[in-house]
C-alpha cells in the first residue's frame, strides 16, 4: 500500500511551514525581549515583528509567558551544553584549568549576546511562577555542575572539601549581579575584564 503523501506549500510540508513559523517567534521575542523588554512586548508586537498571525500565533504559544520559556530554554540548553563541554575536554586536567575552561565557556555563552544576556538576568526574574521555576531548576544544573567539579578535584587530593554548593550559590549570585551592571554601564567595560574578573573568583573561591 502507498504511504499517504504529505501535502505541501510552495515546497514545504505543513509541519516545515510550522517549525519554521516557530522559529520566527523565537527569534523575534529573542530580539523584543532582549532590546525592549518582557513587559512592554504585546503578542501583536511579536507577531508583527516575527511577520505570523495572531491566530498562527496561538497554534504555536499558549500565551506570551510561554514564548518567553522557550526562548530561555534555548539560551539554557547551549550555556549548559558549552560548560558541559568544557569540563569534559579538561577532565584530566588539575581543578584551576578545569575552573577556568568552565567559567570561561559559560560567560562567552552568555555575553556573546546582549540579548540573551538581558533575558538571562534581567527578564526572567520574578516574571511569574513558571518563568522562576526553570530559572531556579537552571541555576540548580550549574550548581550541580561546581559540585561534581569540586568532589572530583577533593578525590585526587586537589583541594579539601568544602560547601560546595554554597560556593555555587555566591559565585552565580555573583556573575548575576556583575553581568547586570556590565550590561547597564555606559561605556561598557571590555567583556575579557569582566570575564577575567569572575574566572579569578571562580578559582580562588574553590581551591583557596
Amino acid at each position: 500500500m502507498r504511504e499517504p503523501s504529505v501535502r505541501r506549500y510552495s515546497g514545504r510540508s505543513v509541519e516545515e511551514w510550522k517549525a519554521a513559523r516557530r522559529e520566527r517567534l523565537l527569534a523575534a521575542a529573542l530580539e523584543l525581549f532582549g532590546t525592549e523588554g518582557y513587559p512592554a512586548t504585546s503578542v501583536e508586537r511579536l507577531c508583527t515583528q516575527a511577520k505570523v498571525s495572531t491566530r498562527h500565533f496561538y497554534h504555536e504559544f499558549q500565551n506570551k509567558e510561554a514564548v518567553l520559556l522557550a526562548v530561555h530554554a534555548q539560551v539554557i540548553e547551549m550555556a549548559v551544553r558549552t560548560t558541559g563541554d568544557a569540563l569534559r575536554r579538561t577532565a584530566d586536567r588539575p581543578v584551576g584549568e578545569r575552573i577556568t575552561a568552565a567559567v570561561d565557556s559559560y560567560l562567552r555563552t552568555i555575553m556573546a549576546d546582549l540579548r540573551q544576556a538581558r533575558i538571562s538576568f534581567v527578564e526572567v526574574v520574578g516574571t511569574s511562577p513558571a518563568v522562576e521555576e526553570q530559572r531556579i531548576a537552571f541555576r540548580e544544573l550549574l550548581i550541580g555542575s561546581v559540585t561534581d567539579l569540586g568532589e572530583t578535584a577533593v578525590g585526587r587530593g586537589e583541594i579539601k572539601r568544602k560547601d560546595f554548593r554554597f560556593l555555587g550559590l555566591a559565585f552565580f549570585g555573583a556573575v548575576n549581579t556583575v553581568v547586570y551592571d556590565w550590561m547597564l554601564t555606559d561605556p561598557r567595560p571590555p567583556e575579557h575584564d569582566v570575564q577575567q574578573s569572575l574566572r579569578e573568583l571562580a578559582v580562588q573561591l574553590m581551591t583557596s
